[in-house]
């Protein structure tokens, strides 16, 4: 464990912050993204879209006939993007029925606490949604990344703790803000 906190914190002092690149954007994007999601989404929005992120992960990686079937479609330098394009319909078409009839609260931000977990829980489905995004793209695409993306988005572990860390966090700190006059 120390030694991925010390290659952690290698890349992150040898990054180029100044140099606009991919990874800068992904960076900010993850910053903003949050920040705004936080704002926008109360509870319900945000269970209803981390079950669709896993929903349509899950489709994409077990129903692989969606992918290839948009990929005979797309061509030249699109070819290699049928997963992200068929994981993003899907998200999309899952948000909205998603939204709509599940995952209702009355009780969103009428607190401090309730902001902060949503805060949290908006950078944990952001930093999954960017992982699952970018384990999607063609492997060529994927090497392009500095060592710093790379060491936290791709790879079997990151996927992994990317998967589990909204749900243990739902787990561990959303019996702690749940609305409890709602049965």
């Amino acid at each position: 464990m120390r030694d991925q906190y010390d290659k952690f914190q290698y890349l992150v002092t040898h990054f180029n912050w100044h140099s606009p690149s991919w990874d800068l954007f992904i960076f900010l994007f993850w910053a903003v993204a949050s920040v705004i999601y936080a704002f926008a989404a109360g509870r319900g929005r945000a269970l209803s879209i981390l079950v669709s992120v896993y929903i349509s992960k899950l489709l994409v990686l077990e129903a692989p006939f969606l992918t290839k079937e948009l990929e005979k479609h797309l061509h030249g330098q699109y070819a290699g993007f049928g997963k992200v394009i068929v994981f993003v319909g899907l998200f999309l078409i899952l948000f909205l029925f998603l939204s709509r009839y599940a995952f209702k609260t009355t009780v969103d931000r009428k607190q401090v606490s309730g902001f902060i977990f949503t805060l949290l829980l908006a950078i944990l489905q952001i930093g999954l949604l960017i992982n699952i995004v970018i384990s999607l793209l063609p492997q060529i695409n994927q090497s392009k990344l500095t060592p710093l993306v790379s060491f936290l988005f791709i790879g079997p572990t990151p996927t992994l703790l990317w998967l589990i860390a909204p749900i243990i966090f739902l787990i561990l700190l959303g019996r702690h803000i749940s609305d409890h006059s709602e049965v």
